[in-house]
């Protein structure tokens, strides 16, 4: 297997990864947008064109949003987690229950609606159908709306030691 994923002969249906055109893979924006009846989400346009055609669902991290990676992020995801080691029983039951609700070789169709799997949606969203679909930096994050609303007034309680913290790592440099 190629070292570098960022080389994708193999995979022409993602964009190439390189220096010079890496940052074109970053996410971020919000938008708002409701799961249809089969549990399907249109993906936004400009989102749409970072993925490429083929990328994987999963939840995120800490697995409170799904998140939905370009298909070189979730490598580089994955070699992370592999650089962590198998020997570790918490780490494997994390990854277990990961992998579990991993989905790759994921696509739109013709309407730029993904079918988010029954399994991770449920497990993820529960029976919300509103959801707030943000740029991560290398990944899409979807939250059901009430934990977005959640986040966001917790982030303003603690914006202003974030702030504090800020301004002091900026004066160490």
């Amino acid at each position: 297997m190629d070292q570098h994923p960022e080389n994708n002969a193999q995979n022409p249906s993602q964009p190439p990864v390189n220096p010079e055109n890496e940052r074109k893979i970053r996410f971020i924006g919000s938008f708002n947008h409701s799961l249809d009846t089969k549990g399907r989400l249109v993906i936004p346009q400009v989102f749409r064109e970072k993925l490429g055609e083929r990328f994987c669902v999963a939840p995120s991290f800490d697995f409170k949003s799904i998140a939905v990676y370009p298909t070189v992020m979730w490598e580089r995801r994955n070699e992370a987690y592999e650089k962590l080691g198998k020997l570790n029983p918490a780490l494997n039951r994390y990854l277990e229950q990961f992998y579990a609700l991993s989905y790759d070789e994921q696509a739109c169709d013709g309407q730029g609606r993904v079918l988010l799997p029954v399994n991770i949606r449920q497990k993820i969203l529960g029976d919300e159908r509103d959801v707030e679909i943000t740029g991560a930096n290398d990944h899409i994050r979807v939250v059901a709306e009430g934990v977005s609303k959640v986040s966001w007034e917790q982030f303003n309680a603690e914006l202003p030691e974030l702030l504090d913290m800020i301004a002091k790592l900026e004066t160490q440099e």
